[in-house]
């Protein structure tokens, strides 16, 4: 049986081909008059584009009967393909970051490898998400799928990690970045929980993991902390001076709807103050969220380390 991870391959791997050929069209384009060059050829690249994606949501069909059982109906691979979007402005792109780049002063031939590099991201996100809406139409199509998880195979972005396995209603759509090779499963009743965040990171290597996290997001992550937790303090991110030292901190979860803020109001009514107030002792109820970098650099050794990250509320 195809597994969700083996469907997601097939998929990236028809985006791949059909990115290629596609930007060998790009690159074919004559420099000297290049608007009208591509002009010419950009009805070709549309058209390979289609093939693509319709290739690809023609896969959602053989892949849910084998996986779930038949539905109510077919899957359309080209109406998939033609609800990813029209393909005019995505092709245009390319050549308006061409021409930029030479009114900028760079020379023709950097500035055609940037529109190319454009729009081989842009035809592999459009070739995967003519696929993920077949597969979401495939599954609201079969009364026994009640809903649909996030499948994440590596290597993968740190902010795609946090949301493998997450669990979402049919009727939600699907949160993606440029070039996502993410896919979706069909949930039903009983079925075994998919892989998580966790799951993934264990599968990589310490080379993969501190290259998707950083070291010390890595190093933490090692020491139990929530992959979740760490990824999403990077948004809130700052440098800030407490008690006389210059520090890396985070305003990310410092609310009371926040899991650190929780834990920290807890530690505020245990001091006999509001939430934000500060002590009779001078000290301040919500101390600041450090940074995991910041923590692995104060830490006098491994079991403080993990101290501050209970306190920080990366250990939960």
């Amino acid at each position: 049986m195809t597994t969700p991870e083996q469907h997601q391959a097939e998929r990236a791997q028809l985006g791949a081909a059909t990115a290629t050929v596609v930007r060998g069209l790009w690159t074919g384009v004559d420099p000297e008059h290049l608007e009208r060059s591509w002009l010419e050829r950009a009805t070709a690249a549309a058209l390979l584009i289609r093939q693509g994606q319709t290739a690809a949501a023609g896969t959602a069909q053989p892949w849910l009967d084998e996986l779930v059982g038949p539905g109510e109906g077919e899957t359309v691979p080209a109406a998939a393909a033609e609800a990813a979007g029209d393909l005019t402005a995505p092709l245009m792109y390319p050549l308006l970051i061409a021409l930029n780049r030479i009114a900028r002063g760079w020379s023709t031939a950097m500035s055609i490898l940037s529109g190319a590099a454009f729009l081989e991201m842009v035809t592999r996100t459009l070739v995967a998400d003519a696929g993920r809406i077949a597969d979401m139409a495939g599954m609201i199509a079969r009364p026994r799928v009640v809903s649909y998880v996030r499948v994440v195979e590596l290597p993968a972005c740190a902010r795609c990690m946090i949301l493998a396995g997450r669990e979402y209603s049919l009727s939600e759509g699907f949160l993606r970045h440029p070039r996502c090779d993410c896919t979706v499963a069909p949930r039903r009743p009983g079925d075994p929980p998919p892989l998580d965040a966790r799951d993934l990171y264990e599968q990589m290597t310490q080379a993969q993991q501190r290259r998707a996290f950083g070291s010390a997001a890595a190093a933490a992550i090692a020491d139990g902390a929530d992959v979740a937790q760490v990824v999403n303090a990077r948004r809130g991110m700052s440098t800030g001076t407490y008690y006389g030292r210059t520090v890396q901190t985070t305003s990310e979860g410092t609310t009371r709807r926040g899991l650190y803020g929780r834990q920290r109001a807890k530690f505020a009514k245990a001091a006999g103050v509001r939430f934000g107030e500060t002590t009779r002792a001078g000290a301040r109820a919500v101390s600041p969220r450090l940074m995991p970098a910041e923590i692995y650099r104060i830490a006098d050794d491994r079991a403080h380390a993990i101290r501050l990250l209970k306190r920080n509320g990366y250990i939960v």
